[in-house]
């Protein structure tokens, strides 16, 4: 406990982190929220719930597409100006939804305005992550940084449905989307106004036009994203489903919160720690781990023991992102950092839309619930198989050696072996000089 409290406390010293953490939950949870408010108040101005999938579905889409060019853009030209300008492009996105909602809120309409929302929201996210490089030199301080921006993802997933249940309830849907815009709006603005953030210099370019796609390693952990955003695709329909065939559909979110208080566990656990392993050994370690954790839901024969299986499933989850994080800090060529985790949030939408695709075959073929926590394990076991595949781009780089110098006209062999860590043969004296007798020695 003593060294989970001293890797925190060393983290927190660091000038700028407490103002790059407290930032980051202002930008990020409505980033969260805001997918929930706008499947409200589609609901509550058309009336039908298909009307409101096909206006949140426009924005999930917009986003994955669009946040890999925002990425790329920040690795260009630096975050201020490219976060700045996207925050007052979301704006008016935000501004045009609620005007159509209250004046003309027809499908077509609401969805098309719900895209401009996805394409135009900042990559606050990526710019914090590629952030943490310049801030933070020592690695296993970052890897604690790491860890606590992964929890501040969970504090997300968890807080910003509450928030927008609590205020919709409260004074309607409306509110709370303008809230989201109001709030991600100041976030990504404190955020590019922070000093580490205008300093911040993009690295000359490599990977050419392909970006981050160009690295083989890059490649291997999107593939990965895309299977374990399955995985959590699948899994999130699997426990509304589950509660819902025992009568008790509340008692879904509460193993959705398990879940992701497991996961903040796991990564308090895991940050706190230094790891001899390498990061990619760790992620198939982590990967297995999860794959036996979310297979044990299928054995739940009830919601209480659902709930608390979820935790210990959930507790794998956070320490994977990290992981993530970390390869693609040193799998990304050189100037794409932040396109880089642009495209993993990509990969994980793409990977959570074909966990809804598998669990509408598997209901359509009739298959039980259970099925679904076999489904997830099995996206996680195939996870750890691409991991274990790409091993190679994943490693390490090996230092290159050290070349012996050779010696110049002005160096002496023994010298020049000596430095080179070889002790010399020992040279007969030369002839004339005083010898030990045996007598004196």
């Amino acid at each position: 406990m003593s060294e989970a409290a001293s890797a925190y406390r060393r983290l927190w010293r660091h000038r700028w982190v407490p103002s790059l953490l407290l930032v980051g939950v202002c930008a990020r949870v409505p980033l969260q929220a805001y997918v929930f408010a706008v499947l409200l108040l589609a609901v509550e101005r058309t009336g039908s719930y298909a009307a409101a999938g096909v206006v949140t579905a426009a924005s999930g889409v917009a986003y994955a597409a669009g946040v890999p060019v925002h990425g790329r853009l920040v690795d260009r030209f630096g975050q201020t100006w490219p976060l700045t300008i996207a925050a007052g492009v979301n704006g008016v996105a935000f501004t045009g939804l609620l005007a159509t909602a209250h004046l003309r809120p027809t499908v077509g309409a609401l969805a098309g305005w719900a895209a401009a929302v996805g394409l135009s929201l900042p990559p606050v996210a990526a710019a914090a992550r590629a952030l943490w490089s310049k801030v933070i030199a020592d690695d296993g301080i970052r890897r604690t940084a790491l860890a606590v921006d992964a929890m501040v993802l969970d504090v997300a997933l968890i807080a910003g449905p509450l928030l927008v249940t609590a205020v919709s309830t409260a004074a309607g849907p409306g509110w709370a989307v303008g809230g989201c815009a109001v709030v991600l709006l100041g976030g990504t603005l404190w955020f590019s106004a922070l000093p580490p953030s205008r300093s911040w210099v993009p690295a000359r370019r490599g990977g050419g036009l392909a970006g981050p796609l160009r690295s083989p390693g890059v490649v291997v952990l999107l593939a990965v994203s895309v299977l374990t955003g399955a995985l959590l695709g699948v899994l999130r329909l699997g426990f509304v489903e589950f509660a819902d065939g025992r009568s008790d559909p509340a008692a879904g979110g509460l193993a959705l919160a398990a879940f992701g208080a497991g996961s903040l566990l796991g990564g308090l656990v895991y940050g706190a720690r230094s790891w001899r392993p390498d990061a990619a050994v760790r992620m198939r370690v982590i990967l297995a781990g999860y794959a036996c954790g979310v297979g044990l839901l299928a054995a739940a024969p009830n919601v209480p023991v659902l709930v608390a299986l979820s935790a210990p499933a959930g507790f794998f989850l956070a320490p994977l992102v990290i992981c993530n994080f970390e390869l693609i800090g040193r799998c990304a060529p050189e100037g794409t950092l932040t396109e880089a985790f642009a495209w993993g949030i990509t990969a994980t939408f793409t990977g959570s839309a074909l966990g809804n695709l598998v669990d509408g075959a598997r209901v359509g073929a009739g298959a039980p619930t259970p099925f679904v926590f076999a489904a997830a394990a099995g996206f996680a076991v195939l996870a750890a198989a691409v991991a274990a595949a790409g091993a190679k781009p994943l490693a390490a780089p090996i230092p290159d050696a050290v070349p012996t110098p050779a010696p110049d006209a002005g160096t002496a062999p023994d010298e020049t072996l000596i430095a080179a860590g070889t002790t010399p043969a020992p040279q007969p004296p030369p002839v004339g000089a005083d010898q030990p007798s045996e007598k004196g020695s």
